[in-house]
């Protein structure tokens, strides 16, 4: 096992910017450098190496991660600052021009200690070309608990996108789909749960898709199956799934399963047919509805959480109201809302009709007070009820009650003491839009 390059040990900061999978690669990162014998520091300390893992999904995202490499470089002038992930993989320049002392693709994450060594030790790194759609061969893996590790992880099953929607970067930042060997994915899972984790979260760019490149449609439910068998594993989790990979296999799967968590994800993007066409989504309004209420008619009280998108260009007052009124009707509990961000390179950017920022925000806001409508009918049902949560060992800071999170992605504050990542059960005696109040039993 390599060292870093110095008689003292180096302190690496690291800062993800962006969706679940960047934080688990931002952990996996993590655990590889503690591993290799650097100290792991938060990212508002001085460092002498900081990592960037970047975001661009939306224009938000990009600015973000200029910020945090100008705020490591404002921090440490003589630190050695990294960046990687997606605007790394699509404007490397950019993040140059920020201060980035080396830029690390999508293509190349899974050597980045590798590549930051030899940059420490003078030697150039390996370039790599914007242009190329990159392909994950090798994947971040974490080796038992990370540093100031939690009680539910996240697993990383796999990476890239075929789908190509038209307002997407995504498949050309992230390249190719790719699945990870079943037998790493259960062995990483394992050595996880060994650690002490409870809960494990499966996520990836396009999930549903595991197996696909392989020509085996059936993989995911097999690969669920192989791991709820681990024992000591408690909850297993999906982060989200495209809605024309929910299949029958797996609602049943989910519906029989003692551990598989009541939750899914499933995006939307738009209730409108017209508008899901134009953006390149391989389904219907009539479709997506007949699988969520599926969901819901076979796992009672599971929680149901859709992305949507508005603002789309072309999308009239009407259609937006069909997306709207589709969402008011179908039994979801949150929605994670996006005005449409126009990505240069996307297929979206050629399309008419591009509306004015205003009338974004202000269906955006229409669909958030809907969302939050529904989380908190989603809560109060659970008034006078059990739920059983997995305890966080922390108290919350604005109450200092005892924290968990339910297996249908309810946070609880509850009064009485519990021991870290635990199973409890909470009889709820309040119910706001954000969380649950109530007592251990």
């Amino acid at each position: 096992m390599s060292t870093p390059p110095s008689n003292k040990t180096l302190r690496v900061a690291l800062q993800n910017v962006g969706c679940k999978l960047n934080s688990y690669e931002v952990e996996a990162l993590a655990n590889g450098l503690d591993h290799r014998g650097y100290e792991i520091v938060p990212f508002g300390a001085q460092a002498d190496v900081y990592v960037v893992n970047t975001c661009t999904v939306t224009g938000s995202g990009d600015a973000d991660s200029r910020k945090a490499v100008r705020r490591a470089k404002r921090q440490n002038p003589a630190a050695t600052v990294v960046a990687t992930g997606c605007y790394a993989q699509r404007r490397p320049e950019e993040l140059d021009d920020a201060g980035a002392d080396l830029v690390i693709g999508n293509g190349q994450k899974a050597q980045l200690i590798e590549q930051l060594e030899a940059h420490l030790g003078g030697t150039t790194a390996n370039s790599f070309s914007p242009q190329e759609r990159p392909r994950t061969e090798q994947f971040l893996s974490i080796d038992g608990a990370v540093t100031q590790g939690r009680t539910r992880g996240m697993l990383q099953i796999q990476d890239g996108c075929d789908e190509h929607c038209t307002y997407c970067i995504i498949p050309s930042v992230r390249g190719h789909s790719s699945s990870r060997k079943a037998a790493d994915i259960v062995a990483q899972a394992r050595s996880m749960v060994e650690a002490g984790y409870r809960e494990l979260a499966l996520t990836g760019v396009h999930t549903g898709s595991y197996g696909y490149d392989q020509d085996d449609q059936h993989a995911l439910v097999s690969l669920l199956t192989d791991i709820s068998e681990i024992d000591g594993l408690a909850r297993l989790r999906l982060n989200s799934i495209e809605p024309g990979y929910v299949d029958d296999a797996l609602i049943e799967f989910a519906a029989a399963s003692p551990i598989f968590c009541r939750h899914f994800h499933v995006p939307l993007q738009s209730g409108d047919d017209k508008i899901l066409k134009r953006m390149g989504r391989h389904y219907n309004r009539a479709y997506y509805t007949e699988r969520i209420e599926r969901i819901a008619t076979r796992i009672p009280d599971c929680a149901i959480g859709a992305d949507v998108m508005v603002g789309f260009p072309g999308e009239t007052e009407e259609q937006f109201a069909q997306t709207k009124n589709l969402l008011c009707d179908l039994p979801m509990t949150y929605l994670h809302v996006f005005p449409y961000s126009l990505r240069q390179g996307t297929a979206a950017e050629k399309l008419g009709e591009h509306l004015e920022k205003s009338a974004k925000k202000s269906r955006a806001r229409e669909l958030i007070a809907l969302s939050e409508e529904k989380r908190l009918a989603f809560h109060k049902r659970f008034v006078s009820r059990r739920l059983q949560v997995l305890t966080e060992g922390r108290q919350d800071p604005g109450t200092g009650l005892q924290v968990g999170l339910s297996d249908n992605y309810i946070k609880a504050l509850f009064t009485g003491t519990a021991e870290n990542n635990r199973l409890i059960d909470v009889e709820v005696e309040q119910a706001r839009e954000d969380l649950v109040f109530g007592a251990s039993i």
